[in-house]
This record gives structure tokens, sequence and C-alpha cells, in this order.
């Protein structure tokens, strides 16, 4: 049996090379000049998308300004309505802030896709490779070396062929690290990718609290004029009775429009001091922090956990149901919204992965076991213990703002873009604060 050789040059191959190297040289430039327009191309809509999120960052400071000057400012009605306009101008340009921002977050999951359908592609060419390779090591090894020795091929091409044997196997391992490469750094790209639309869905979520603060804002501005017809007096009066008329502020409702809870303050204010003892977080912070969570629109309805729930979550959830011999299809959770997922459970609006990361701390506070997300107060109590462990229990105005944005941003709390709801957060609080402060003397 004739072996033939591993490496076999063919007739003609230079005289091919000399028709297609050029070829190939000329493609190749036209490939890295395209390569070179395309990523100048994006480069120019960074700095376009970054330069009017530095302008906008601008305009939203002098308005914070602004904002900060009304409130040192006595009460009159003039002063009422330049704040809740200010307030809506602000609004109206942090909702294009956002949007600005999902435009950055965009163009980066495209960047990421390309970089790993690219990585895929460099994958696949090394694993026909690393076959050629293979098979090339598998074709000499159908041969032994006595046959080999002792066929009619001179000594010298005996050798040549071992030497090829030793380069391809060479060439193999390399392949093989090669690959290991890739796929280290496809996993490291797939995890990046999954943030970076996580972070979209955020933002999402985010512009839609955004644009319900500012139609509750627009709602409040015209309820003022209406409620004293543009007089100062009649504004005055109003102010009166909400600073002295506790059995009014201790009958309002508490609304968590989301899971359609509704309660007087005061009885709200007896699940938040239960919760409150309990972690040491302050309860008009966290009657805030549960009213902002659930009084945007994507948690309003009612949702199944088979249809608007993420799969990721659903055999947690199923986990939480057989805990406390509920039937998951008769629980409700938050609906699914026009991006991303639902299924927040209970009044804190709690995921159920999030939940069983809290359920026995909940229990160990509460006496409840197994607790339920759907309880008041284990609900409030798991709220209020995740905002204890970002750092609300110091119960200064810093530490309860940061402890708001981690509790809706996570790792993203620091920047600029979700700033909004911290501010919201502790806006809401100081109002809550002062009504407790009536009903509680």
């Amino acid at each position: 049996m004739r072996r033939k050789k591993i490496f076999n040059a063919g007739p003609g191959l230079f005289g091919v090379q000399r028709f297609f190297i050029p070829l190939f040289l000329l493609c190749l430039v036209f490939f890295l000049a395209y390569i070179i327009a395309a990523s100048a191309s994006v480069d120019d809509l960074k700095n376009n998308l970054q330069q009017q999120l530095d302008q906008i960052q601008a305009q939203i400071n002098d308005y914070k300004s602004k904002i900060s000057n009304s409130r040192a400012q006595s009460k009159s009605l003039k002063n009422e309505i330049q704040l809740l306009t200010n307030k809506a101008n602000e609004l109206q340009l942090q909702i294009k802030q956002t949007d600005l921002v999902l435009q950055q977050t965009q163009i980066g999951i495209d960047q990421k896709t390309n970089n790993i359908s690219g990585q895929e592609e460099k994958l696949n060419r090394e694993k026909n490779l690393l076959g050629q390779y293979l098979q090339g090591i598998y074709e000499f090894d159908q041969e032994s070396m006595v046959n080999l020795i002792f066929s009619q091929k001179r000594l010298s091409d005996v050798f040549s062929e071992m030497s090829s044997l030793e380069a391809i196997q060479e060439k193999t391992q390399e392949t093989i690290a090669q690959i290991k490469l890739i796929k280290n750094d496809l996993e490291q790209q797939k995890a990046d990718l999954s943030q970076k639309k996580d972070d979209e869905l955020q933002l999402k979520a985010l512009q839609e609290i955004q644009r319900f603060a500012l139609k509750s804002q627009q709602t409040e501005t015209k309820t003022l004029l209406t409620q004293t017809k543009g007089e100062e007096a009649a504004y005055q009066k109003m102010l009166q009775k909400a600073k002295s008329d506790a059995t009014a502020i201790n009958k309002q409702i508490y609304l968590l429009e989301g899971v359609g809870l509704s309660m007087t303050l005061e009885d709200a204010y007896k699940h938040a001091k239960y919760a409150a003892d309990r972690t040491g977080v302050r309860p008009a912070f966290l009657l805030a922090v549960l009213k902002q969570e659930s009084s945007w629109g994507t948690n309003v309805g009612t949702g199944t956990w088979k249809k608007d729930m993420n799969t990721r979550d659903q055999l947690a959830f199923v986990q939480v149901c057989d805990e406390l011999n509920l039937d998951p299809n008769q629980m409700p959770v938050s609906k699914k919204p026009s991006y991303g997922w639902g299924g927040a459970m209970g009044p804190a609006q709690f995921l159920p992965s999030t939940w069983l990361a809290y359920k026995d701390k909940v229990a160990a506070l509460t006496g409840h076991n197994p607790p339920s997300p759907w309880d008041i107060d284990d609900a409030f109590t798991a709220a209020a213990l995740k905002l204890a462990n970002a750092g609300a229990a110091q119960k200064t105005y810093d530490a309860e703002w940061k402890a708001a944005m981690i509790y809706f941003a996570g790792n993203n709390w620091g920047k600029k873009v979700y700033s909004f709801y911290g501010d919201a957060v502790m806006e809401l609080a100081g109002v809550i604060q002062e009504q407790l402060d009536i009903i509680t003397k």
C-alpha cells in the first residue's frame, strides 16, 4: 500500500497563487476600508449621543437649582405653580436623557452581537481546521512505521513525512488551545450581552416611571389650579387644612396601584412600623419605596405565571407556592409590560428568585414560617431587609437615597440616568414623613 503525502502542493500551485494573491489583497483592502468606515460611523454616533447627554444633564442641573430655590421660598400659589412647572420640565428632560442612554445601550448590544457572531465564525473555522489536522494524523496512523520504512520511498521521504506529522501534531495542539480561548471569550461576550439586555429593560422601566410621574405632575398642577381657582387666599386655606386635619390624614388612602392594595395611611404606617422595628428602616422611607415601585404603568393589573413570568423564574415561583400550599395558577403576579417580563409578587413586587433569597431572614423576623410574598407584613419586612442591606438603616438622606437607587438599579445605582428614582423616592418620603408626624403626635 502506497501512502499519499500529507502535504501535496499540487501542480500549478504557484501559478494559481500569482492570480489569486492580488485578488485576495484587493478584497482585503476593501473589507478593511468598510470596517474602518463603519467603526468611524459608530464612534461619531456615540460622540453625538454623549454630547447631547452632557447638554441635557446641564439643563437638568439648572432645573434642580430652580426647584431647590422654589422650595426655599415661602409657600404661595405662584411659587407652587412655578415649582410644579420646573419639576415637569425637569421630568421631560430626564425622559429624553433616558431615551439617549437607551440608544447608547442599543449600540452596545449591536456591537456585542456582532462580536459574538464574528467569534462564532472564527470558532467554526478553527474547528474545521482541527478536523483537517486530525484527519491527517488518522491517515498517517493507518500505515505502520515498519511498512513506511520498507516501502519503496526514499529514506529522506520517510523523514519528511515524519516531520510533517510532528508539524500537524503541533498545529493540532495550537488549534485546540485557540478553540479554548475563543470559547472562553464567547462565554464572557454572551454574559456581557445578557447584562446589556438587562440594562436595556431596566432603562425602559425607568422611562415608564418617569412618564407616569410626569403625568401625575401635570394632573397635580391642573387639580391645584382648579381647587384654588388661581386665588392665593384659597391656596393658603388649603395649606392650613392639610396641616391641621389629622383625622383626614389618618384616613387618607395609601394605594399601591400596581398590586391593587389599598389601605388608610394609618394602617399602612402600622405595617411599615412593624417592618421598621425589625430592620431599623424608617417607616416613611419604606412606604415611599413601596409606593414608587408599585405606582407606575407596567405593574398595573394582574398577570399569570405561565404567561407573564420569565421561564427562568417559573421554577422558583412553583417552589414558593408549594411551600405555602398554594395553587400557582391562582396566585396573581405583575403583568408582562410591552418589553421584558412581569412576574413580580405581592405588595413588595419581589421576583420569585429574589424572594427565596430573603425568605429565611423574613421568617426569623416575623415568625411566619414559611413567609408569604402576598402577606403585607412579610412583604414589607422583606423590602425593609433589602433596603437595610443597602444601608437604609443609617437613616441619613444620603444613605436612604443610595439604598433606594440600589433597590431599583442594583449595580447601576451610581449612573446619573437613574438619579431621578432616588430623588423621587426621597421627595415622596419627605411628604409621607410630614403626614406621619401629624398623625403620630
